[in-house]
């Protein structure tokens, strides 16, 4: 439980105060504009921060697992190294966010904007991140195992050398996105667009789905 409450927590940003690090776990944010505030390393599981605006908060080294971000304001949010395992981040705005390294297996992602967000070697195994918008987002070496990209937009979206074996990309739209040396054995490419998609260096994939990327306009193969 967090050492410190609603107001407390609010009152100590309003002073300028630093939280960093401190033990804000299951604390009530929901609404709260922390545009801007560090809280780097904190200890943040359970936190509810529902409707909240936070763009450009610095949560990097945090720990968030189970924290709820349902419809909140993450533009060009820090989140580098976070623990971020089973939140809820439905419906947010991750555009242009930095989640470098972060852990974010089995959190639900789904309708979030990740629009252009830098997620290399992000770990996103489990994730259910239907509906997304991850246009031009860079998920170079990111782990992404099992995870649900369907009806996603990954159009320009960048995943070199990532890890994607038994994922789904079902009606994804993946033009003109880099896949050169991934890992997608057991990968679902049905009805995706894959026009323009780069394919080179590309394991696992069967000789029906090389024919149907082909017959789609993706190179490399």
């Amino acid at each position: 439980m967090s050492e410190l409450g609603r107001e407390e927590i609010l009152n100590r940003v309003a002073k300028g105060k630093s939280l960093q690090g401190l033990d804000l776990s299951k604390a009530n944010l929901v609404e709260v504009d922390l545009t801007g505030v560090s809280l780097q390393g904190c200890s943040l599981e359970g936190a509810n921060f529902y409707g909240s605006i936070l763009e450009r908060t610095d949560f990097s080294g945090a720990s968030l697992s189970g924290a709820d971000f349902y419809k909140a304001d993450l533009q060009g949010a820090r989140l580098m190294g976070a623990t971020l395992t089973r939140a809820r981040l439905k419906d947010c705005d991750l555009s242009e966010a930095n989640l470098s390294g972060a852990n974010l297996s089995n959190a639900n992602l789904e309708w979030a904007d990740l629009k252009s967000a830098d997620m290399t070697g992000t770990n996103l195994e489990r994730c259910n991140l239907y509906q997304a918008n991850m246009k031009r987002a860079n998920l170079t070496g990111a782990d992404f195992r099992g995870a649900s990209f369907e009806n996603a937009n990954l159009k320009g979206a960048i995943l070199v050398g990532s890890a994607g074996q038994v994922c789904s990309f079902y009606r994804a739209r993946l033009a003109y996105a880099d896949l050169e040396g991934a890992k997608l054995d057991g990968v679902n490419l049905k009805q995706a667009d894959l026009s323009g998609t780069n394919f080179e260096g590309v394991s696992g994939l069967t000789a029906e789905q090389i024919e149907y990327a082909r017959s789609g306009g993706a190179k490399g193969l």
